[in-house]
């Protein structure tokens, strides 16, 4: 048995592993310095600019059947280059609303995911301490 806690002993970790001060303030600076760049800067604006034409594509379609009463105006869209009218294009633009709702979600929870990686990381980095 006590050939057992010899090796026992032996396996237990000689000192604790941990990051440095220096390592903990370059991680927190580089967490920092990510949240100021320029990427996530663009990704907000692109998220902005979707929203931004969502809203003009339901206003449009709001506004086109008060419209439609009045006069013979039409949903016109262009394709590759091709005009397009009528319920297609309809369709087509409903479609693209559908994709950019589709891809703002995405992106919201891309950006929920990181957080919680980034809340986690710091999370475990006080309980450390």
């Amino acid at each position: 048995m006590d050939e057992y806690q010899e090796i026992k002993e032996l396996l237990k970790p000689q000192r604790s592993i941990g990051a440095s001060p220096v390592l903990r303030q370059r991680i927190h600076a580089a967490s920092a310095q990510k949240h100021n760049a320029t990427g996530t800067r663009w990704l907000w604006s692109a998220a902005a600019a979707c929203v931004a034409l969502i809203v003009g594509a339901a206003l449009l379609f709001n506004g086109k059947g008060s419209i439609a009463s009045s006069s013979n105006s039409e949903c016109i869209v262009y394709v590759a280059g091709k005009k397009t009218s009528g319920d297609e294009a309809h369709a087509i633009a409903e479609a693209d609303v559908a994709r950019m709702e589709q891809f703002m979600l995405t992106v919201a929870q891309q950006n929920a995911a990181e957080q919680e990686k980034v809340n986690q990381f710091m999370q475990h980095k006080s309980i450390e301490k």
